[in-house]
């Protein structure tokens, strides 16, 4: 069982590597073939990577963070990305989670790199997970109490935009997609615990001075995606335990 979770993390941790040199090519306009058949390379001096250097995360850790050649930085982003997706495989392998969800995790990771490197992702890409989460709603999740407390929120949301933009219209469309998936109860802790987590963040890039407090912005679907993750394995739990927790206070 151990070397099969092994398997699962590097399975999950080769997929990001693959996802994050492939957004990365067509962020840069890579032009088919050579966005597939072009071998790994360091961006600034064209070096070609060999292959223990291409190992998900231990490669990151071999070269210590930079080119052997010319020195340049990698940026930390894709190891951390690695062992993300990594650990989500190895955690839905365990818990047996539906085959779908498998593949909003990973939507949500390539929305995610657009909105950490861009802080802005596609339109087009946000309507197609909208769809794509709403074809999975009607054929596993159906069930109508589902969608009554997302759409509640993406009413008060907009409501609230309209006295000061808080969120993004990606944003909304995506926490409302997520929502369906899930149960009423999961939405809570999902919302919640995400701008928890975004703020936990922004504390402390506050606090080192990374950001200044007038004007900042942090990329949300990162944390939402982080909260769905926590929700569809542990929500539940959480849910009763704050309640429980409330009710003997």
């Amino acid at each position: 069982m151990i070397l099969i979770n092994i398997w699962m993390f590097f399975f999950g941790a080769a997929v990001a590597s693959f996802l994050n040199a492939t957004l990365y090519r067509l962020e840069k306009g890579y032009k088919y073939p050579e966005i597939i058949k072009q071998g790994s390379h360091c961006e600034n001096c064209k070096k070609i990577l060999k292959w223990w250097e291409l190992i998900p995360i231990i490669g990151y850790l071999l070269i210590r963070g930079k080119c052997p050649k010319c020195g340049e930085k990698v940026n930390v982003y894709y190891p951390l990305s690695e062992l993300f997706l990594g650990t989500i495989f190895v955690l839905f392998f365990v818990y047996a989670m539906p085959w779908y969800l498998w593949l909003v995790v990973m939507f949500l990771f390539i929305l995610s790199y657009f909105d950490i490197k861009e802080q802005a992702v596609y339109k087009d890409l946000i309507h197609v997970f909208l769809a794509t989460t709403l074809l999975f709603y009607f054929l596993f999740a159906f069930d109508i109490s589902n969608i009554i407390l997302p759409a509640i929120f993406a009413i008060m949301i907009i409501i609230l935009n309209l006295i000061k933009k808080s969120f993004g219209t990606g944003d909304l469309l995506i926490l409302f997609g997520l929502g369906v998936l899930i149960s009423w109860q999961q939405y809570l802790v999902m919302f919640w615990l995400g701008i928890i987590i975004a703020l936990l963040y922004s504390l402390v890039l506050l606090v080192s001075k990374k950001i200044s407090l007038k004007g900042a912005k942090v990329p949300m679907i990162p944390f939402f995606s982080i909260s769905f993750v926590i929700t569809v394995l542990y929500g539940e739990q959480i849910y009763y335990y704050l309640l429980n927790f409330v009710e003997i206070w």
